[in-house]
């Protein structure tokens, strides 16, 4: 899960003339399907709030991810514990959208996904490369990449593009605050 929350936010591209749109211009929900060497397939829903600049990102083990990029920070969500945890310190994550992180994009020609058309770029920075696909909304429809930490493929399976609802986005009412030791948070995410 933390993979993809880093796969999800840092879809960025950065053509060495322009930058393509790396973030929805309209709200959306995506399904994904995720899949990394060694491991099996999951399947990812993906839904974006462009007014409010939030994610949500849920995992088929039933927890999920709320991320405001704009007040640069996250939530764990877990519904069987009525549970939250918050992420530290999700800044650094905003920072490396906000500047594309300091990768270079070469527009490779046009792909197709999910009924969508979409503008394919070999993406290379200091720590990986990738190829995504994305769509002048700026819906990454299909990235592939490989850095230190391995390799892994997310492909879009359906698009709607739909008014999201605030209610998404924010930490149901009930939930309480779990404070995990160092390093459990991680460890809870990697086990996704």
């Amino acid at each position: 899960m933390k993979r993809l929350l880093a796969i999800l936010l840092c879809l960025i591209a950065a053509p060495a003339s322009a930058a393509p749109r790396f973030l929805p211009d309209q709200d959306v929900a995506v399904s994904y399907q995720l899949q990394s060497p060694g491991n099996p397939a999951q399947d990812v829903q993906l839904s974006y709030s462009a007014a409010a600049g939030q994610a949500r990102i849920d995992s088929p083990a039933g927890l999920y991810v709320l991320a405001s990029l704009s007040a640069g920070r996250a939530q764990v969500v877990i519904p069987a514990l009525h549970a939250f945890v918050e992420a530290p310190d999700f800044s650094s994550l905003t920072r490396m959208i906000s500047n594309a992180d300091g990768a270079s994009f070469t527009p490779l020609g046009h792909g197709f996904y999910a009924g969508l058309a979409c503008e394919k770029y070999l993406v290379l920075n200091n720590q990986g490369s990738a190829t995504a696909c994305i769509t002048h909304q700026g819906v990454v429809l299909h990235f592939a990449g490989r850095d230190a930490h391995g390799a892994a493929e997310l492909t879009a399976l359906t698009v709607a593009f739909a008014p999201q609802s605030p209610a998404n986005f924010t930490t149901p009412d009930g939930y309480t605050e779990v404070t995990l030791p160092p390093g459990a948070l991680a460890a809870l995410l990697r086990g996704q």
